[in-house]
Parts: C-alpha cells; structure tokens; sequence
C-alpha cells in the first residue's frame, strides 16, 4: 500500500485492498498464535487525497474473523467493518510555527509524520484493525463460561464440582444486595 507523493498531488488515488492476514505482519503473528482465525481475506477500498500540507486517507476495511469466547473458549464470528481516516503531516518533527505560541503537536491533533517520497499505509491501516477486533468476545450474553475447578463448559451442562468455599471474614457479604 505505498503511495508516490509526487502522484498524489496531481490527483486523488484510489486504493482497493484485498489482501490476506499474513500480507500484514502484526496480524500474521496473532494469527500464529492462534488468538484469531481470519475467515476471509481483509477487503476495502481507500481513497487519498493531498490537502495543503496533509495527506487525508479515507475508506472502508471489513473481515470476518474468529476468536474464542472469553468465557467458554468456543469460537466466536464476527464481521469486521473498519472505517479508516487517517491523516498524514509532511512537516518535520519538532518544527514549529513562526509565532511560537502554538501548543499542540502533530500527536495530539491525531497527524501521523511522514517525510520521503512514498507513503506507506500498511502499519497505520494495520493498527486500525487490531484496535477494531472485539477486546471480549462472547458467545452469548448469557455464557457460563467454564467450571473453575475441572474446566467442564458450563453451557453444555453442570459438573459435580463442590462450590467454592468462601473465606469466613467475606460470609457476611454473601447475602449483600445493593
């Protein structure tokens, strides 16, 4: 996903994106690692524009993807649909502006700096994603998850596990009720 700048400031470009999880690196190692199962590859179109001084990338990423349920480890699907906007400051890092008084810096308006002749999109369309996958999956509302003592799923059926015993100084707040 690189972009020439010299290009770019002639007209917009247009960027349609099919590619599988193990095009992105961050995304391959979550894969190896078996935390998320890509079911389909990662599709999308971008468009990036040159405004002034800034590079503005707009456009849509979805995915199906497969993670366990936090509670009961079962498989969870969920669509992914990732809107991007991303905006890009060719100005140096620590450059600032003649009257001196401003305060703000590229971070803290959301401006991610480039500089060079190309522009790669691939890290920051990456980070989209990841931050997009659900942090708790579960498989249902209503999950049991699993038996602290022997791992049976609850939601398939109970187990002859004896309850937990509580401390004596926490019985009283057994029967609490707010």
């Amino acid at each position: 996903m690189l972009i020439q700048i010299d290009k770019l400031k002639r007209r917009p470009r247009q960027i349609d994106v099919a590619e599988e999880a193990t095009g992105f690196p961050v995304l391959s190692e979550l894969v190896a690692a078996e935390t998320v199962t890509f079911n389909e590859p990662i599709k999308g179109s971008l468009e990036a524009i040159w405004v002034g001084d800034f590079i503005k990338v707009t456009g849509n990423m979805a995915t199906l993807v497969s993670t366990p349920c936090c509670r009961c480890l079962a498989s969870v699907s969920t669509r992914l649909d990732v809107p991007i906007l991303l905006t890009y400051t060719n100005r140096a890092e620590g450059e600032t502006p003649p009257d001196d008084e401003l305060e703000l810096q590229a971070d803290d308006l959301g401006l991610i700096p480039f500089s060079g002749d190309e522009l790669d999109l691939l890290p920051d369309v990456e980070q989209e994603i990841v931050m997009a996958l659900p942090p708790q999956p579960l498989c249902k509302a209503s999950c049991l998850g699993l038996c602290h003592s022997c791992g049976c799923n609850l939601n398939k059926g109970s187990c002859n596990c004896e309850a937990p015993i509580l401390h004596p100084g926490l019985a009283a707040l057994k029967n609490f009720k707010v």
